[in-house]
């Protein structure tokens, strides 16, 4: 597992290619269910976070960041999803969301946390930066605020998901105790 850690070598190579698979296919399957209230089920359940995270806590950094960076591009290749005007805007937050959550799970305490609070930090850092750099038509707070609530049964998943990794999974690098 080891040679996984390392970016370039053949193991990297195929574990990111074969996460970035399931990154693209799972928010798929989930975006084959009927919109809600004209919101795809994605903006709800939150799909496009779960791989990355998992992919955060059993490989670190240097499968979840390139897993962050393409997904949202090849799901909107291959499925026209996320639309092209939120594609940037859901990157950076996927970016974020790794970086954040990377930083809560090497704290003692926080690490419980780190996947709810990685996306609401996230959409935070996006929501400020649409007032500055317009990457969509959307007014920054109504982008935030309605996000955020439909986004609820997501972070509940997001906490659940990180809580059950904390507490049977193996992690394959450390994670401060």
């Amino acid at each position: 597992m080891d040679t996984v850690s390392k970016p370039g070598s053949i193991s990297w190579i195929k574990t990111t290619a074969v996460i970035l698979m399931a990154a693209v296919f799972f928010p798929f399957i989930i975006h084959l269910i009927p919109p809600h209230n004209g919101f795809p089920i994605g903006a709800y359940l939150l799909p496009m976070f779960y791989i990355p995270f998992i992919a955060l806590f059993w490989y670190d950094w240097k499968v979840a960041l390139p897993i962050a960076i393409l997904a949202p591009l090849l799901n909107f290749l291959v499925t026209g999803n996320p639309n092209w005007g939120f594609l940037m805007v859901l990157t950076l937050e996927l970016v974020l969301f790794t970086g954040i959550a990377f930083l809560l799970l090497n704290h003692k305490t926080l690490k419980w946390i780190a996947a709810p609070f990685g996306y609401i930090g996230a959409k935070v850092i996006s929501s400020l930066l649409l007032f500055v750099i317009p990457f969509m038509p959307a007014a920054p707070m109504e982008f935030f605020l309605g996000s955020l609530s439909r986004a609820l049964p997501g972070i509940g998943i997001l906490f659940l998901l990180n809580f059950l990794l904390l507490k049977y999974g193996n992690p394959t690098w450390e994670i401060s105790k």
